[in-house]
């Protein structure tokens, strides 16, 4: 039978008003082998690990890909569940401490395939580009921090008109079509991130289940019905995959259940047959009238920080594959591709 866990794409980190958190301990954490890749921009750790998962699946097996929350065109991980194999990028910011090392956790290192002169020349160049990569981010977090504000200001306006008699009996009711498990468990995936390419959410949620929940948000709404539905299912013992909130790392922003083969999720995907779960139900639109002109100038506050932080990315991919440029001209990338070959065929 087949294992609807298995499988998909998310993001094993994320950018957050907080600054960068990776979830790489928990969601890399528990597998029985895992390498840890080595090496600077452009010396092919994402080609290592796509190869890997694609290999993977020629022989038969799922593969969860991970990408990179800031560029997602590249990789931060692959693991292939059934045979409980990961690599991971273990390069800055997503470091990795190996707990068993040789055992459990073994390092990659693409480093033995550049020249090390070559890249002595441009120790300058990098050190100065990296030091305005750290700067943008600083202010990528500082308006991740100010939409944090605005979304907050106005989630405590719409708390006012939310009517919470209503809201809970949606919850329970909700939680009864979940129905009981046999214990409660997390399993965290994210679907969504804050990048250079704006604001991404993922359809994994959405095609893996056969029953789909949209849950549409008011103002930030809907991340207080996924926070009850889960605490209302962990009560029934109900396992859940749960991605969380680059905005809000402990709000929920979707909630699959596997044994259930039920998801509900902020937001719509066309292209799935889904229910809905409107949250201006629970909102008492007389209440809320006072402040929706509050409201509207603060979402235009928000609109603007968004733009910003977008720019400043924009900025920090220039400025990443300009890096990625130095190194992959030091890469003898033919002798890393005959080891990238004899290491996955050593793995699968």
């Amino acid at each position: 039978m087949e294992n609807r866990e298995h499988g998909g794409v998310y993001f094993a980190a994320m950018n957050t008003a907080d600054g960068f958190k990776s979830f790489f301990p928990e969601i890399f954490g528990s597998l029985s082998r895992l390498f840890i890749i080595k090496g600077g921009p452009g010396t092919g750790k994402s080609r290592l690990m796509r190869e890997f998962s694609a290999r993977a699946k020629e022989k038969g097996y799922a593969s969860e890909e991970f990408l990179c929350s800031s560029d997602p065109t590249s990789l931060d991980g692959v693991i292939v569940p059934e045979l409980s194999i990961g690599m991971i990028d273990g390069t800055a910011p997503h470091t990795y401490d190996p707990s068993i090392p040789g055992a459990k956790e073994n390092l990659v290192d693409l480093g033995q395939f550049w020249d090390s002169g070559a890249l002595k020349e441009s120790v300058s160049e990098i050190g100065e580009i990296n030091q305005s990569k750290s700067r943008l981010y600083g202010s990528v977090y500082s308006y991740m921090n100010a939409v944090r504000g605005y979304d907050k200001t106005i989630s405590e306006m719409v708390g006012q008109a939310l009517d919470p008699e209503k809201l809970d009996t949606a919850v329970k009711r909700a939680a009864y079509t979940v129905g009981n498990g046999r214990g409660a468990e997390h399993k965290l995936r994210i679907r969504s991130s804050v990048s250079a390419d704006g604001f991404i959410t993922l359809s994994t949620y959405a095609e893996k289940a056969t029953k789909r929940y949209s849950v549409l948000d008011v103002c930030g709404s809907a991340g207080i019905f996924l926070e009850k539905l889960l605490k209302e299912t962990d009560i029934r013992g109900t396992r859940a995959m749960v991605s969380y909130s680059p905005f809000y790392p402990k709000k929920p922003d979707a909630v699959y259940y596997p044994e259930k083969d039920i998801v509900f999720y902020i937001g719509s995907e066309s292209d799935y047959e889904e229910k809905t779960i409107n949250m201006r139900r629970f909102i008492n639109d007389k209440a809320l009238r006072p402040y929706k002109p509050r409201i509207r100038a603060i979402n235009r506050l928000r609109s603007a920080a968004l733009k910003e932080l977008e720019t400043d990315y924009s900025s920090v991919r220039r400025l990443h594959a300009e890096v990625e440029k130095i190194y992959s001209q030091t890469m003898d990338f033919e002798a890393k591709e005959r080891f990238s070959r004899d290491f996955i065929s050593s793995l699968l």
